[in-house]
């Protein structure tokens, strides 16, 4: 079985038998500080990402993918050759190449900033390059749900709706007119079927015939269950400012499940037992 955010939200609530609205409005960041704390605790070959793209003659910078958290390599192709480039520092950079009207095949690069790379020599050429890197997937708590409405041509994108009767609120992340349907992030108060919904932005309002089910999963979701509850249960309690033991008890459990996770993420999931051998770890 795996967890949805809706179904989530509702074992943490079990757990620590709390559903006061603000404990309720802040669910979704206990599951997200749950989720970084995994992603900076164990390496997992399953979020590795490839992409493709290509540099630019006589511009020394390269885009940096939106999900893009740390590199594992980049390439480029050079005379149907494929050359891996040196990760440096930007100084490193900077004084390798100073003249930056000097142009050749790259050799280096850098994160210059959040949305660049810096390459040296600047390209003297359009290099076909590939990136291999870690990268963020999508949170759990930013699962989305499908509204279908009796016109969306005049509600905008990224805008607040706001339910009539329930008071849910949400923000449009899509909208697709041919087929009247509006996808969201699943709302902490629930939409109902047949109320009329109100742009905050457009003031634009249309009625509700339809509510999709939340049926989105992750990788964690699937595979980490205990930890990513565990995870968010502790910070949920934190929040509550429980009892010590209690913290004591989440935390406990939270470690042993990310121990599981380093067993699978850093040693099974990137070694063969018919070359290495089964991982090793002491007995208990």
């Amino acid at each position: 079985m795996s967890y949805t955010l809706t179904t989530l939200k509702s074992t943490i609530q079990d757990y620590s038998e709390n559903t006061e609205t603000t404990f309720v409005n802040n669910l979704r960041e206990f599951i997200r500080a749950a989720e970084n704390r995994i992603f900076k605790s164990v390496d997992f070959e399953v979020f590795r990402k490839n992409v493709t793209s290509a540099t630019t003659s006589s511009d020394r910078f390269l885009s940096v993918p939106d999900d893009y958290l740390a590199s594992f390599s980049l390439s480029i192709t050079n005379s149907s050759n494929i050359e891996f480039l040196s990760e440096k520092d930007v100084n490193f950079i900077q004084e390798y190449n100073p003249n930056t009207s000097t142009t050749g095949v790259p050799k280096y690069y850098a994160r210059f900033d959040v949305d660049n790379f810096i390459l040296a020599p600047t390209p003297n050429s359009n290099y076909t390059c590939e990136l291999h890197y870690y990268y963020r997937p999508t949170s759990l708590a930013d699962s989305t749900i499908e509204l279908t409405v009796a016109s969306t041509s005049s509600l905008a994108v990224n805008e607040v709706i706001t339910g009539a009767s329930s008071g849910a609120t949400a923000t449009i992340q899509s909208k697709n007119d041919s087929t009247n349907k509006l996808t969201i992030i699943v709302p902490t108060t629930a939409f109902t079927s047949g109320e009329t919904v109100t742009g905050g932005t457009t003031g634009a309002s249309s009625a509700i015939s339809a509510i999709s089910s939340d049926t989105t999963t992750t990788w964690l979701s699937k595979n980490a269950r205990s930890a990513l509850l565990y995870g968010s249960l502790l910070e949920s309690y934190i929040f509550m400012k429980g009892e010590p033991d209690m913290l004591t008890l989440y935390e406990k459990r939270f470690i042993e499940e990310l121990s599981r996770l380093k067993d699978l993420g850093e040693a099974r999931e990137n070694a063969d037992a018919y070359r290495q051998g089964l991982p090793r770890r002491a007995r208990t």
